[in-house]
């Protein structure tokens, strides 16, 4: 099952920014999004251009793909540990189960750059470097980041929301560990008119947050669940194992996020500051984490509470 991620925009890249200047002279500016992922199957990259003209509009530009990305590029991850190199496979990111959002830019073809994880081992500690050639004539665009363990926690034992109290998760940064992003996913089973259908309800907790602890308002997971589900007389419920996701990045990511958060509200500026840690471009080549816990269970309790409290009474679980 596949589950939005947060900071990672789900999926696994920000929205590309690909804005400059139209009256300035054209200066060639790649975008790369990237976030090594240890813990994933697979490996993606993107890489896209900035674009300028001075005679056609931007939202013309962006829907033309000749536009937005290169034909000749190579991209190369490095494991500059195990001296491991591998040349990424161009991808169409529709047929790895990744459409692009529909927006400003042109949704196909949504070009990644892609390395099966196994083709590419990895281990807490590795530095992993990023070259990417073609873009230049005379110089590759290069990046690096580090490889850093999971943060440390205990799976809640069982799951305890009460009026009046908090429910509480805290986690032991480890290595680079430094912006964290927390959900729970409850797991329902709905009968309607004697048919069975399972649903996913993701109730996230944390965003993008510095902090490592969580602390719930018990009433506001009665309040998530009366929000999220369809009162129905005829629809009836029963609340199965919970699971508890915290995905965390390292510091690139956090000082992308960080930078690109600053100066906004109603007394900015209005100008956006921009972070990289892309050579000769922009955007930002990270690593991260994600530590899914899974089949925790509810105090009765909380059961009890569902079945008849005043927010969840006509959700009818049982």
């Amino acid at each position: 099952m596949k589950y939005i991620l947060g900071f990672f925009v789900v999926l696994f890249f920000i929205s590309c920014d690909n804005e400059l200047d139209l009256i300035a002279d054209f200066k060639e500016v790649p975008i790369v999004y990237g976030l090594i992922d240890q813990t994933a199957t697979t490996q993606y990259i993107r890489v896209e251009r900035a674009f300028a003209d001075k005679t056609i509009s931007a939202n013309e530009i962006a829907q033309n793909p000749d536009s937005l990305y290169y034909d000749d590029i190579t991209v190369k991850l490095i494991n500059k540990n195990s001296n491991v190199e591998f040349i990424l496979e161009r991808v169409d990111g529709a047929d790895e189960g990744l459409p692009r959002d529909g927006g400003v830019f042109a949704t196909s073809p949504n070009y990644l750059y892609k390395v099966n994880t196994a083709d590419f081992p990895m281990a807490v500690g590795d530095s992993i470097a990023l070259e990417i050639g073609g873009v230049f004539e005379d110089r590759v665009v290069t990046s690096t980041t580090d490889i850093f363990k999971k943060p440390f926690f205990v799976t809640p034992v069982n799951l305890r929301f009460e009026q009046g109290k908090l429910l509480s998760i805290n986690w032991k940064p480890e290595g680079d560990a430094t912006v964290y992003t927390a959900a729970f996913i409850f797991n329902i089973t709905e009968i309607n008119n004697g048919i069975s259908k399972d649903t996913a309800l993701r109730w996230q907790v944390a965003n993008n947050s510095d902090r490592i602890k969580i602390e719930v308002e018990g009433e506001s997971f009665y309040s998530f669940l009366s929000g999220a589900l369809e009162a129905n007389s005829n629809i009836t419920r029963f609340m199965n194992l919970a699971e508890f996701q915290l995905i965390s990045g390292n510091s690139n990511v956090a000082d992308y996020i960080r930078v690109g958060q600053a100066n906004l509200g109603i007394t900015s500026s209005g100008e956006i500051p921009t972070f990289t840690n892309i050579s000769e471009g922009l955007g930002v080549f990270g690593s991260r984490t994600v530590d899914h816990r899974f089949d925790i269970p509810f105090r009765e309790t909380t059961l009890d509470s569902l079945k008849g409290g005043a927010l969840t009474l006509d959700l009818n679980f049982q």
